[in-house]
């Protein structure tokens, strides 16, 4: 790691544990600086999307057909691990109960509409997202027009054209670079905002329900991230966790897999010398459709609400939960609303009508629930990037 780099990992530490405190006992100056953060994740999700188009342009035309298996192996490999951690986490969930019994305060109703969600509205969100047009509603479509456009120039084989993505990509990636100089200050002012505005209230009220979501995401960290990696590729754990160090303290402050993505790519291209080539195409691709922190949070959310409204729930309604969970995870760039909005959609979609207080409460904490959910969604990136090179080099 160059020296520039260790300074911004133990700034960003630093700045991570200094912005908690802040928020913490000057809540007042933590709103004061919140826009920081705001201009910091709209400066690298801005920018990422040029860069997104780009890198998996560039890697697709140099890969040439043998991109296209390396997609399909991505496609495939995501699906089993978002499987693999619902699964996981949905039998503790299951037998240990959760939410039996479980009483949370606050009486405010969640105010929020839920999407209309079937498979052909499904594809349109994704593909012709109506509405104002986000940067996070682009991502996909975006993805699969510079699939199909580096598969063509890669059969073709235009070189020029080639080259002359590749400059432009590292243009991008350069200015990336510089916005990722100011780390340290970005995750001070989103820390520093997210404790001011909740504090230790939110955890009185909801720690169940926190502590939880964060035992199945360590869960799945261990087994469906790390195990495979120390099996298949000979990466132990304290290797794993001293490359991806500053991957996991900028996600868990941005709360964005697009804002993490630049750091994803350093980290496996750099940390882990993953070629560019199959970086290229499985990270960003990760980066909009893998989503297995999504997995546990339907898992969670879904059998939580049934347990405390006294639902029965049996292996039919847990493969129907993941059958709703994985439309769901894959619609999510063009659903406008975030989380809560499908959080509430996949309620809906479950039979359950009457958690509209659970859903005020879910609001509330999804910012905290966020952090660890964004983390596992890179260390997932990752790892499926780690596994198909390793694939691609036994091949």
């Amino acid at each position: 790691m160059k020296v520039r780099d260790r300074i911004v990992s133990w700034a960003t530490l630093l700045c991570f544990v200094a912005g908690a405190a802040l928020g913490l006992i000057r809540p007042d100056w933590a709103q004061r600086i919140a826009f920081v953060g705001t201009a910091y994740v709209t400066a690298l999700k801005y920018l990422a999307l040029p860069a997104l188009i780009l890198s998996v342009f560039s890697a697709v035309g140099k890969g040439g057909k043998t991109a296209a298996g390396v997609l399909v192996r991505a496609l495939v490999l995501f699906v089993a691990m978002f499987s693999a951690t619902f699964l996981l986490c949905a039998i503790p969930y299951t037998v240990l109960s959760p939410g039996k019994g479980f009483r949370f305060m606050g009486e405010t109703a969640w105010a929020g509409e839920k999407a209309s969600v079937t498979l052909g509205s499904v594809l349109q969100n994704i593909f012709s997202p109506g509405g104002k047009i986000t940067v996070n509603a682009l991502y996909f479509p975006c993805l699969i027009a510079a699939l199909a456009a580096g598969l063509i120039v890669g059969w073709c084989k235009l070189e020029r054209l080639q080259k002359g993505a590749a400059k432009l990509e590292r243009f991008f990636m350069k200015l990336l670079s510089c916005v990722m100089l100011t780390t340290p200050l970005g995750v001070l002012s989103l820390m520093a905002a997210c404790t001011g505005t909740f504090g230790f209230e939110v955890l009185r009220t909801s720690g169940v329900y926190v502590a939880w979501a964060y035992g199945g995401c360590l869960l799945a960290l261990a087994a469906v991230m790390i195990l495979p990696l120390w099996t298949f590729c000979g990466v132990k754990p304290g290797q794993y966790f001293s490359r991806t160090g500053r991957l996991f303290l900028t996600a868990l402050s941005t709360c964005s897999s697009a804002a993490t993505l630049p750091e994803t790519m350093r980290t496996c291209r750099e940390g882990f010398g993953v070629s560019d080539e199959i970086t290229g195409i499985v990270v960003p691709l990760g980066c909009t459709v893998h989503m297995c922190g999504g997995a546990v949070s339907f898992s969670l959310l879904g059998l939580f609400v049934m347990q405390m409204t006294g639902q029965p729930v049996s292996l039919g309604t847990l493969f129907t939960m993941l059958l709703f969970a994985l439309l769901l995870n894959m619609a999510a760039p063009g659903i406008p609303g975030g989380g809560i909005v499908l959080g509430a959609t996949y309620l809906g979609m479950l039979g359950v009508e009457n958690a509209v207080l659970f859903l005020g409460m879910y609001a509330g904490i999804y910012r905290l629930l966020d952090m660890a959910y964004t983390s596992l969604n890179v260390a997932g990136d990752v790892t499926a990037n780690l596994l198909i090179d390793r694939w691609e080099k036994k091949r």
